[in-house]
């Protein structure tokens, strides 16, 4: 295994001269029988190069951890169920609109 750090540069390194980097678990059968590492089958990636001289590089980064959510809304990753930022706007938003219904119910209980 390698340390960490030095395979995310050398990851942001080949990004930055326009190689594919591809990064997750990898799972063994895949979907379609074969490798799949994160949401990518490596078949179709190699597929898509036929013909190229390639070099790829490996990194074993240790066990692969639960992947992280990206959410639809704000683009924040996250871990669980719903995505903790917005689920606080939520509920701020709630409290806001609960204040203000009170509000109004206060005020126009003072106009009667």
């Amino acid at each position: 295994m390698i340390i960490r750090h030095y395979a995310e540069e050398l990851a942001s390194l080949a990004k930055k001269i326009g190689a594919h980097v591809v990064r997750g678990p990898v799972r063994c059968p895949a979907h379609g029988g074969g490798l799949d590492i994160g949401d990518l089958g490596i078949e179709e990636l190699l597929r898509e190069l036929k013909d190229q001289e390639v070099l790829v590089i490996i990194a074993p980064l240790g066990l692969a951890q639960e992947l992280r959510s990206i959410c639809g809304l704000c683009g924040m990753p996250y871990e669980g169920g719903e995505c903790p930022v917005c689920k606080a706007e939520r509920e701020k938003a709630k409290r806001v609109v609960e204040e203000r219904l009170l509000f109004d119910d206060e005020f126009l209980g003072l106009l009667t």
